[in-house]
């Protein structure tokens, strides 16, 4: 994609600067939604927070910067440019949802034990996973569209591998007699706050999908 790589080095850099801060921000909240089923409220687990809290700010802050590019000085194409800023926006939720879950886990002082928190955490690490190979899509969508429909592909494989473990676990929820039926809605909320993720991470993949489509043309 050479037509990117002069002038609007610029808006290259600002994206891997938005994709790592919110990669920083999902690592984090994977780390502290870890550390507080295990340890409650901790001084860790606080700083933890912290950290979401400020990567989620520091991630908002190039998405506006990337935004005044795309709009006011109108780098690339009409039609990539709104297919960039819809990408902008799937890979900015999903620290936007990394900070509203860990809130709303620590509103409601969950407590999961057992085998339910041994699959909610792989469930996290998968996701993490996941980002990781998005991180590396964004950046090749700019210079090499194959590799980076390799990583998208990725991605979908991941994403069916956490759509088996949340089956497994509704499934568990609803057939546990020891959970009152409001105690099972609430784990199944918090399951689908944290799928929800996930489902961001495959759509801004997707996205890419028709980043590249469209470039093909």
């Amino acid at each position: 994609m050479e037509d990117l790589m002069g002038e609007e080095r610029e808006l290259i850099d600002l994206y891997r600067e938005h994709t790592q801060l919110v990669r920083d921000c999902l690592e984090s909240f994977c780390e502290a939604f870890e550390s507080f089923l295990e340890e409650g409220m901790t001084a860790d687990t606080r700083d933890l927070i912290e950290d979401v809290n400020e990567s989620e700010s520091e991630a908002d802050r190039v998405r506006r910067d990337i935004i005044k590019l795309l709009i006011e000085k109108r780098f690339l194409l009409s039609n990539t440019r709104r297919d960039f800023l819809t990408l902008l926006e799937y890979t900015d939720k999903v620290a936007d949802y990394s900070e509203s879950t860990l809130d709303y886990l620590m509103l409601e002082s969950v407590a999961i034990s057992g085998e339910d928190r041994k699959d909610l955490i792989n469930i996290m690490k998968i996701t993490a996973d996941m980002f990781e190979y998005l991180q590396e899509a964004v950046d090749l969508v700019f210079r090499d569209y194959e590799l980076a429909l390799e990583r998208v592909a990725e991605i979908e494989k991941m994403e069916s591998d956490i759509d088996t473990l949340e089956k497994k676990l509704i499934a568990r929820f609803s057939n546990r007699e020891n959970l009152k039926p409001g105690e099972k809605a609430l784990y199944r909320d918090i399951l689908i706050m944290i799928t929800d993720l996930s489902d961001i991470i495959e759509d801004a993949g997707d996205e890419i999908e028709v980043i590249v489509a469209l470039r093909r043309l």
